[in-house]
């Protein structure tokens, strides 16, 4: 999941002032800005998406997208059974009552949090290149309202060419082949 705010984020690393003296004047930005949280799912062929949470996640309401809005989808997909499911460490993705469902789904294509290094988004693609890719994509044009956002997030999922997906997968696998050679350790700069 990742939050999208209704105004195109800002880059504190890329709005720097050079003065000599302390501004007189700031920028005025909006303290709680409207925001909606979206989960996808990605494949080397595929995105499932969007799906928009109302609310923030917890245990109840993320089973429930699994059960009434993942698994339909995932199973009307060619070969689904040869795919894993992979997750992050999120406290809804770790409850007894999540796990056990994916587990009884997926089997041994399940890779819980026992399988999976704590604090890696650099191995997820999701956090490596979706959210990402997406958040460049989104806000031209720059959306009105959630509605606008929802439907440009939409979009541009679906826009998100096949050749793309499939190197971000093999550049996965890369990742991987480099964790494993590093015996868990850290693999930047390689």
């Amino acid at each position: 999941e990742a939050y999208f705010y209704l105004t195109e984020p800002s880059n504190k690393q890329n709005n720097r002032l050079g003065l000599n003296a302390k501004p007189q004047e700031g920028i005025e930005r909006t303290l709680h800005e409207q925001k909606i949280l979206v989960f996808c799912a990605i494949f080397a062929a595929k995105v499932y998406g969007s799906y928009f949470f109302s609310t923030s996640v917890n245990q109840h309401n993320y089973l429930s997208m699994l059960q009434d809005w993942f698994w339909p989808k995932h199973l009307r997909t060619d070969s689904y059974k040869k795919y894993y499911f992979q997750q992050d460490g999120a406290t809804p993705h770790t409850a007894n009552l999540v796990q056990n469902l994916i587990r009884e789904k997926m089997g041994k294509k399940f890779m819980d949090k026992s399988k999976w290094p704590p604090r890696s988004p650099d191995l997820n693609p999701c956090d490596y290149f979706l959210w990402g890719y997406l958040k460049q994509k989104v806000y031209n044009p720059l959306p009105k309202n959630l509605e606008e956002l929802k439907v440009n997030i939409e979009r541009e999922t679906q826009k998100i060419p096949k050749n793309m997906l499939n190197s971000t997968f093999l550049n996965f696998e890369k990742r991987l082949n480099l964790v494993i050679n590093a015996k868990g350790g850290h693999i930047e700069n390689k």
